[in-house]
């Protein structure tokens, strides 16, 4: 009977263990620094990164005394990946592909460093844009 609790408790307490590690550590197949990336493993990412901010824009919704206008870009942002987590696997699947393949310019079905670093560079700009009109007047904008 002690054997078994024993046994009992170890497994118990490895699940809990496990489950505290980091994501990185659970997630054994991300490939090394500068290694190239499979389109399974962009998905893997994408969909972990989806949960990660959903629970991380919960989080900031849950903070009292914000504004109104941050309380509705934390809803806004919430809505987006709500959105991304509920759809069906082959309608997300299709969504990384898109992105997938506009990331992989060489069409060798990974993304390299080179890659990434182009992508990461492209959304930087696109996003300091956005910022730029957010910023203008109302009379300038359109």
């Amino acid at each position: 009977m002690r054997r078994w609790m024993f046994a009992a408790a170890s497994v118990t307490l490895i699940v809990a263990l496990w489950g505290h590690l980091p994501a990185v550590a659970q997630r054994a197949s991300q490939p090394a620094a500068g290694e190239p990336i499979t389109f399974e493993q962009y998905c893997d990412f994408r969909r972990h990164d989806v949960a990660q901010r959903q629970a991380r824009l919960a989080q900031q919704l849950a903070v009292p005394g914000l504004t109104g206008t941050e309380k509705a870009s934390l809803e806004r942002r919430k809505a987006y990946y709500d959105q991304l987590a509920a759809m069906p696997a082959e309608e997300g699947d299709k969504l990384y592909r898109q992105r997938f393949d506009e990331i992989d310019t060489n069409h060798d079905g990974k993304l390299d460093t080179q890659e990434r670093a182009a992508w990461r560079e492209k959304q930087r700009e696109n996003y300091r844009q956005q910022a730029a009109a957010r910023a203008r007047p109302a009379s300038e904008q359109r």
